[in-house]
């Protein structure tokens, strides 16, 4: 439920688009705003169910983009390993 003083700032805020953009103006206005928030929820959606198609795991178990080939390797970082001690 929306506090007293929030109900007094949308009131206000809608008598101010009100003034603003005329009352034959204020329809279309909210007509295009619902449309590009549908858009935005569509484009939201499918995005979240590419990301989830991208990581999927395939029935065998195997996560989709694993390497077959064996694990490439990572240079040395500047001559020290981590089971002699560094000075």
């Amino acid at each position: 439920m929306l506090a007293p003083s929030h109900l007094l700032l949308l009131a206000l805020l809608i008598l101010l688009a009100l003034v603003v953009f005329g009352p034959k103006r204020l329809p279309e206005l909210g007509a295009s705003v619902g449309r590009a928030i549908q858009e935005f929820k569509r484009a939201s959606s499918a995005a979240a169910t590419e990301l989830r198609s991208v990581t999927d795991v395939h029935p065998t178990g195997d996560e989709v983009g694993t390497r077959t080939g064996p694990a490439p390797e990572t240079p040395d970082p500047g001559g020290w390993s981590g089971d002699t001690p560094h000075p």
